[in-house]
């Protein structure tokens, strides 16, 4: 979401970067990891699931090194990262999948290095952010992404060993463009093509959900809903632990 930048820098920003920090970015997210690399003096170490999203990070900076790996499988050191960034990454991770994220971020912190992640709330303020939580629900029915409660990520977090984890409401406003909006609809559309070759069938139910998204969207326009930004630190008594 390309329109999202100041978003993504204000994200930033927030949690603070010294130039000499050693910092990793997960997920293919190219523009919060050529975001972040502006503001240190070391290139930045990006985690991505597969070999194209590594090719097209690497095309876009070389302040930017992606490495290819599952999430929850980190092949770094222990203690080697000064901050650890997240763009709504964790929300195309599966419910399962997380915690395993969050213990070996919490692995390659170093001892008070902080973890920051964004990830979508489900509390629209306004009629355009409702039209988003309607996409948003559908491709989660795809399987495309995942709307995680704000209290799971927090229990996940402490079950992970972090400590000082704080939460902040995040409301920027940002309308969604005509054009990506007519994006999101052929995503819909893909994905149903991909669940009938799959032989998966779709319910009426789910048909009316994307109709009900086309009408609400074309009265009401369509804006990215609230974010929470999740902020956590590695507790200084794991220090010590290093492998999982």
């Amino acid at each position: 979401m390309p329109y999202a930048v100041y978003d993504r820098d204000a994200f930033v920003t927030r949690t603070g970067l010294g130039p000499d920090m050693k910092v990793l970015n997960i997920g293919p997210d190219h523009i919060t990891a050529s975001q972040v690399a502006k503001s240190v003096e070391t290139a930045v170490a990006a985690a991505v699931p597969d070999v194209g999203q590594a090719r097209g990070i690497r095309s876009t900076s070389n302040k930017v090194a992606p490495v290819v790996t599952n999430y929850n499988h980190q092949p770094f050191k222990g203690n080697c990262f000064d901050i650890i960034f997240s763009y709504h990454a964790v929300n195309y991770i599966q419910p399962g999948e997380v915690p395993g994220l969050l213990k070996e971020v919490n692995r390659i912190l170093k001892e008070n290095g902080r973890f920051a992640s964004m990830v979508w709330s489900l509390k629209p303020t306004n009629k355009a952010q409702s039209s988003h939580l309607m996409l948003l629900g559908i491709l989660e029915k795809l399987g495309m992404l995942h709307l995680h409660q704000f209290d799971e990520i927090s229990r996940w977090l402490e079950g992970s060993g972090f400590g000082e984890i704080t939460m902040e409401l995040v409301s920027r406003n940002i309308p969604v463009p005509d054009k990506w909006v007519r994006t999101h609809l052929k995503w819909l559309e893909r994905g149903t093509d991909n669940y009938s070759g799959n032989k998966v069938t779709i319910s009426p139910d789910f048909d009316k959900a994307i109709e009900d998204y086309k009408i609400h969207v074309k009265k009401h326009g369509e804006e990215l809903l609230p974010s929470i930004q999740f902020t956590a630190r590695r507790s200084a008594v794991l220090s010590g632990i290093d492998i999982l």
